[in-house]
């Protein structure tokens, strides 16, 4: 899949799952929309770059990539109750989906 195809499906996902619970409001949803092409891009970028990562590695990454999105929507957003289990969820919606998507794309 392409960087900026696995990009494009992690905020076509993440984005209205976040404004799902609440955050609508226009500079919210540039936040999300932003931190989530950062990530994306950063952690594709390097798993490119070292494919070595793949395998048992990716989940530390994307575990690393749940904690940055997480701190970026914290400094944003302030300290919103369930806010870290959202970013989780929203990650885990994207990453799950994208397994299931990912072959479907490559046929």
């Amino acid at each position: 899949m392409s960087f900026l195809l696995a990009c494009g499906l992690t905020v076509l996902i993440e984005t209205p799952f976040l404004a799902l619970w609440g955050y609508r409001k226009r500079d919210e949803l540039i936040v999300i929309v932003c931190a989530n092409v950062f990530t994306n891009l950063l952690l594709n970028l390097l798993l490119w770059r070292v494919p070595a990562l793949y395998g048992p590695a990716v989940y530390a990454l994307e575990a690393a990539v749940v904690a940055v999105e997480y701190g970026i929507y914290r400094l944003t957003f302030g300290a919103r109750r369930g806010l870290f289990w959202l970013t989780l969820a929203a990650n885990a919606l994207s990453y799950g989906l994208g397994l299931l998507i990912s072959p479907l794309l490559w046929k």
